[in-house]
Formats: structure tokens, sequence, C-alpha cells
């Protein structure tokens, strides 16, 4: 059986990340999931957006989270394409009615959780959105949770060992493992596979309901890699060429 594909900030390798024109072009590609960072700017809007500050992908070094929507929406990412309001995520997901969506929280506070998962419930989708952070942070899911008991849950370990574990003590059904962009970090997560059994441990999540993957790979041997560590799912920057190596 084919090992999917999950789209790392849609698909950056084709359009600006983070952008509905990135996520379109990842689900024409073939991923099978989505994953944008969510952050709320100053008058409480819901956006897709990595950094702290518009920067480096906007050239403005403006805070997202003192600014207004009304500012920012007149942006373009890489000069090309606008930033991705909550809602247009809603409305690509209403019209993708087969796709999953993972919302990694870049939120200050758990009550911002809370309405993310609320403005998801709107709209219909929850059983296909996954709020997604990391294992320190997952008052953030459980916040969320109470707020819409149908949300869905996804946590990233900081290292691969306990998976299970981890995310039982989530109530996450997905687990997100993997690399950063650190130095070290992926050949960290190598290590740990490997002395941890990443490819049991995948095994044994499965055996309990829980999805794991992992990723983010961006050449064509770390696909393969992770395929054969048992990673349920290979999350990447470029679509389509991870689904020419699972």
């Amino acid at each position: 059986m084919r090992v999917p594909v999950y789209a790392h900030r849609g698909a950056p390798a084709r359009a600006p990340e983070n952008t509905v024109a990135a996520f379109r072009a990842a689900f024409a590609a073939g991923a099978g999931a989505i994953e944008c960072d969510i952050r709320r700017t100053a008058d409480g809007q819901f956006v897709a957006f990595h950094d702290a500050s518009a920067g480096r992908v906007c050239g403005r070094d403006w805070a997202i989270a003192r600014t207004q929507w009304s500012h920012l929406k007149a942006l373009r990412v890489l000069g090309s394409e606008p930033i991705a309001h909550l809602d247009d995520i809603l409305n690509l997901m209403i019209l993708r009615p087969g796709r999953d969506f993972y919302f990694e929280l870049a939120l200050p506070k758990e009550s911002d959780a809370a309405d993310l998962a609320l403005q998801i419930a709107r709209a219909g989708v929850e059983s296909r959105a996954y709020l997604l952070a990391f294992s320190h942070k997952t008052s953030f899911l459980d916040a969320a949770a109470e707020a819409v008991p149908g949300i869905g849950r996804a946590v990233m370990p900081l290292y691969p060992s306990g998976l299970v574990k981890t995310a039982l003590k989530a109530g996450a059904s997905k687990v997100c493992a993997g690399w950063i962009d650190w130095p070290l970090a992926k050949q960290l997560f190598y290590f740990g596979a490997a002395s941890c059994d990443f490819k049991a441990q995948a095994a044994a999540a499965e055996a309990e309901g829980i999805e794991v993957s992992a990723g983010i790979a961006n050449h064509p041997r770390d696909v393969k890699r992770l395929v054969e560590l048992g990673a349920r799912a290979v999350w990447t920057d470029d679509v389509e060429m991870a689904l020419k190596y699972t």
C-alpha cells in the first residue's frame, strides 16, 4: 500500500508558503493532507503565517500579532500571493471534502486555540481538521477539545521515543515526528529513530488507532528512508517529488 504524502505549508516548491495558491497546488499534486501555521492578528483574525513577523516573506517587518488584518491583507507573500485568512482555508476544505488540514498552533493563549476550534466547527469541517502542537504544549489541544470535542488533535514529539505514550497523553490520533530546520536536527531524529525502534513504535501506534507521520523530507533519500522506517505518511515541501518514492 502506498504511503501518503502530506504537504508542509502547502507546496512551497510550487507557490509561496502558507498561501491558498500553495494549498491548491499541493492538493492538485496529490497531497493527502496539508499543514499550515496559524497566528492571530491584532484584531483577532486567524491567518496562515509561519513567522512572527511579516519581514522574511512580505518585506515588511510588521509583527503579525500587533498588526490589523486590514493592513496585513494588503501584503503579498514573496511579492505575488495574499496572506491566507482562516476563511480561505475553510472554504478550500469545504471544496475538497476528502482532504485533511493540520493547523500548527503559533498562538500565545490557550483560549486562542479554543476560538480557532470553534470557528472551524462552525464551517462543519472539524472532523478533517487537526490542531497541531509540540508535546510540551498540549494544553492548547486540551483547550480546543474542550470547546469542540470533535476537533482533531495532532502532536509533535521533541524526540522520536515513546510515541504511543506521547499521543495518548495528548489525546491525539496523529503523531507528526521528524526534524525542524535547526543544525543537526535531522541527524538527531535519525539517531533517535534507530535507538528507539521507530518502525516498531509506528506499528504499535497503528494498533492503537494512531497514525505516525514523519518529515520534512525534501530529498528522495529522506523520503525513502522514512518509508523504510515505517512512517505511515511523509511530510514534504515538494509533493510531486515525494510521491515518486512512496
